[in-house]
């Protein structure tokens, strides 16, 4: 999510997909606190700046999902990623984005949740 407004590119034609209704945008609450978190950090979004791009998330999204109850399956070899994974799950998306080949892209798929790349997503739309 960070990469969406920071860099546009792939990242960025997602939450345009999102914007114009192709798909369906599931916010997840620990995107949301690490988007919050990084982009003033490290990035110098200020106050104004990041109010406005969580209200446009807020307005083109079809959901938001908390965290799950209990404590996320290990999975991904990363716990903050475990929790982005079981909050995908509990929201019942059957798809998640991201750039991680790190932890979540070789996950693959898990308990009905397809991992895919910005680019694959992109590619399977046009297709």
């Amino acid at each position: 999510m960070v990469s969406a407004f920071i860099a546009g590119g792939p990242p960025g034609r997602v939450i345009e997909e999102a914007a114009d209704g192709s798909l369906g945008l599931v916010l997840l609450e620990p995107v949301l606190n690490e988007l919050t978190r990084i982009l003033p950090a490290k990035f110098d979004f200020d106050t104004a700046e990041l109010r406005q791009l969580l209200d446009l998330l807020a307005d083109i999204s079809v959901d938001a999902q908390g965290p799950p109850a209990g404590p996320p399956e290990p999975v991904t070899g990363d716990p903050d990623d475990d929790l982005i994974l079981a909050c995908a799950v509990e929201s019942s998306a059957t798809l998640l984005v991201s750039g991680d080949r790190r932890h979540l892209l070789p996950v693959d798929r898990h308990r009905g949740v397809r991992i895919l790349t910005p680019q694959a997503l992109l590619a399977e739309l046009r297709s």
